[in-house]
């Protein structure tokens, strides 16, 4: 990717496109208006349908480039490809509908600098909707052991906050490839295994939420993230064992066991809504999966609904 005899810039920015994307211009505008300006970007067109109108987007800055891929290549294969067609120290992956605060590869380029031996660093975010207004509550973390993460009792880093050190990125295989969805999460539980993560307690990030991302809230969706979550938590513990790790599997399964109590109270408080609602069908399988992983859990957050007591995560 461009001239290879110039010096390596410190951050490489890969942004995977699988679709048209009404956001792309406000996502790219606000990494060139970083404070912190050694960085390169590569887009990675795995689907766009136009993808002359994203070539439009990036032409006039040469730090910016395009490549294009097998259409059917999943967001993780497609960053590891980007990755492999990158140079900087330091990786982070930008997503078509998310908008970066000016500071943010400055302050995460400074605490790479000042703790090099961390294997990659994250920062809280803020919510914004499909018209790039707040909403919610923010997220934030704090700083922990990586065993927290490992457990479950702090947060694993969202995907679109976390910047990672390409040795490190390189040395776990990066993205695993045949994840269709929440690959991100999955990237950050094997990043916890290589040691303690850098938290920034800053909102460097406006994380969009609309109807047609992973993230929305319908019942399929829903049901699609619970399955992969639980798949990706029991994947790593049985990883673990057999690398004869018992400790770190002893980690996960304390986390897969709260994950699935509190998934269940989540399912019996959506059941009854549901119900409520006439949807029959999504309320039978809320139902069902709470009460096959954490029954008293999910009857928990059944009764608080009815009692008008629940709110849900």
């Amino acid at each position: 990717m461009g001239d290879t005899s110039a010096p390596a810039p410190l951050v490489s920015i890969v942004l995977a496109l699988g679709h048209d994307s009404e956001y792309l211009a406000a996502a790219l505008q606000g990494v060139r208006d970083q404070t912190f300006q050694d960085w390169e970007l590569l887009v990675v067109d795995n689907g766009a349908a136009h993808p002359e109108r994203v070539e439009a987007l990036i032409q006039d800055d040469p730090r910016m480039s395009m490549i294009t891929i097998e259409h059917s290549a999943t967001a993780g294969l497609s960053r590891n490809i980007g990755v492999e067609r990158t140079r900087g120290a330091l990786i982070t992956f930008l997503d078509d509908d998310d908008i970066w605060m000016p500071e943010r590869l400055a302050v995460h380029a400074a605490h790479h600098l000042e703790t090099p031996s961390a294997p990659a660093s994250f920062s809280g975010y803020r919510h914004i909707d499909a018209a790039g207004a707040a909403f919610g509550a923010d997220w934030r973390s704090r700083q922990t052991p990586a065993s927290d993460i490992l457990r479950g009792t702090a947060p694993t880093p969202l995907g679109p906050t976390l910047m990672i050190r390409r040795d490190q990125f390189l040395a776990i295989g990066g993205h695993s490839p045949e994840i269709p969805i929440l690959v991100d999460f999955e990237l950050g539980l094997r990043l916890a295994l290589r040691g303690d993560l850098i938290y920034i307690d800053e909102l460097l990030v406006r994380y969009r939420r609309h109807s047609s991302n992973m993230t929305s809230m319908a019942p399929a969706n829903v049901r699609l993230r619970r399955l992969a979550m639980e798949d990706m938590i029991d994947r790593q513990r049985w990883a673990a064992r057999g690398r004869g790790a018992t400790e770190v599997a002893g980690y996960f399964t304390e986390r897969l066991e709260r994950y699935r109590r509190s998934e269940s109270r989540i399912a019996g408080i959506d059941a009854p809504r549901q119900l409520r609602r006439g949807d029959l069908g999504d309320a039978a399988r809320s139902a069902a999966w709470g009460l096959r992983r954490a029954p008293l859990a999910f009857l928990g957050g059944a009764i608080s609904t009815v009692t008008g007591r629940a709110r849900r995560s």
